[in-house]
């Protein structure tokens, strides 16, 4: 399923993200592009927590604005995510997710979800703030 999903976003098989995985700092940025289901997104998601995980990276940056066909979200779906991504965290990075607004939920449900359930994470509009974000977080063990 992975590689189906980084394939969605021009990533190509697994073992090639290395080559799209952008360190500077200690953030590991992801920008992945292109034609995308809402179950794709949460799967991609899920993926580059792992590989930052795997790799030992604390902090990781995920800029969805290249993404086309990704529906709005229920509240059920920013659950459901929170909890996946939660889990594969593991209390170890903390993820700073860049949407357009009209993808962030006025009280940013799925945000506190994740916080709730272990993972540090937030949703911004711009890069620059999500790495203002990232910057002022806490330490990761």
């Amino acid at each position: 399923m992975v590689e189906r999903v980084l394939k969605a976003f021009e990533y190509g098989p697994a073992a090639q993200l290395d080559e799209r995985a952008a360190v500077v700092g200690g953030v590991c940025t992801f920008r992945p592009r292109g034609e995308a289901s809402l179950v794709e997104l949460v799967d991609f998601v899920r993926a580059a927590i792992a590989y930052a995980r795997g790799h030992r990276f604390r902090k990781l940056l995920i800029d969805t604005t290249g993404l086309n066909g990704v529906p709005i979200p229920t509240i059920v779906d920013r659950f459901l995510a929170a909890e996946e991504w939660a889990s594969e965290a593991d209390g170890t990075v903390a993820v700073a997710l860049v949407v357009e607004p009209r993808y962030i939920d006025p009280k940013k449900f799925g945000a506190k979800v994740a916080r709730d359930l272990g993972l540090l994470a937030e949703v911004h509009t711009s890069e620059a703030e999500a790495l203002d974000w990232l910057a002022s977080s806490p330490k990761r063990d």
